[in-house]
């Protein structure tokens, strides 16, 4: 019986190794998130700016037509001067003509500004590519440094996985799935230590009877409150280990009040 909570233990040590390398292949470091972050900050300045820029644009096309289509005019009614001959229809003409050129500066004017708008913003698209292109190559640094991390991971997880077959195979079925199930339903925790009375799975104690059973070592035994395997530290682990998992326990219920 020794030799197969041995294995357990074994194999939950390897289990939680496992879900460790698996939770930090999942969490991105947070030099991806900011530099990612600041890839769709100045995506979306672009963006912005481009949509104001193809606005203005088109804006500044609609009044160079409405400006051909006044020169057009202005010429025309130019040309109807020398056909009058009534000084007072020659004088409306004069203004109308003035009125003309008056809004045609003005649309001069407003053409104007838009191109130095779509300037100003085409300056500014070009600044924010410029940014662009430096925080894409620190992204794609950091990433290929996390991707080389992760396939060393990865490397890891598959040594880990053979060993886990390897001693699956040793354990008895019925006690495999026993075990698995309770990992399962118990956060990746199948197996515990009980020292001084204390489960270490839920760090709850245990009754004074059932401590003294489990030190006799004869049979499996689980804890009463959170149902997981439990064995007695003192005979499966170094006394170095049980010091050192003594230290995380006290640590722990200090931290809980």
């Amino acid at each position: 019986m020794q030799e197969e909570i041995l294995r357990l233990i074994e194999l939950q040590k390897i289990d939680l190794e496992i879900s460790k390398i698996e939770k930090n292949m999942q969490e991105i470091p947070q030099s991806l998130q900011k530099a990612q972050k600041e890839r769709d900050q100045i995506l979306k300045k672009i963006e912005n700016f481009n949509s104001i820029m193809e606005e203005k644009k088109k804006q500044k096309d609609l009044f160079e037509e409405e400006l051909k289509q006044e020169y057009n005019r202005l010429k025309s009614t130019q040309a109807r001067l020398t056909q009058i001959r009534g000084t007072r229809e020659y004088q409306l003409l004069l203004r109308e003509i003035e009125e003309i050129k008056k809004t045609n500066k003005q649309k001069e004017d407003d053409i104007l500004k838009l191109m130095e708008e779509i300037e100003n913003l085409e300056k500014e698209i070009k600044k924010l590519e410029e940014e662009m292109k430096k925080v894409n190559e620190f992204f794609e640094k950091e990433k290929q440094k996390f991707d080389t991390f992760c396939a060393e991971l990865s490397a890891n997880k598959d040594s880990l996985i053979k060993k886990r077959e390897k001693i699956s195979q040793k354990i008895p079925s019925n006690l495999l799935r026993k075990y698995e199930a309770i990992r399962q339903k118990k956060g990746g925790l199948g197996i515990a230590p009980v020292d001084n009375y204390v489960c270490e799975g839920c760090h709850m104690s245990i009754p004074p009877q059932l401590y003294n059973e489990i030190q006799k070592d004869n049979r499996y035994y689980e804890c009463p409150h959170c149902k997981r395997l439990i064995y007695y530290k003192r005979i499966y682990l170094k006394e170095q280990e049980i010091q050192k998992t003594s230290k995380k326990t006290s640590l722990k219920k200090a931290s809980s009040f």
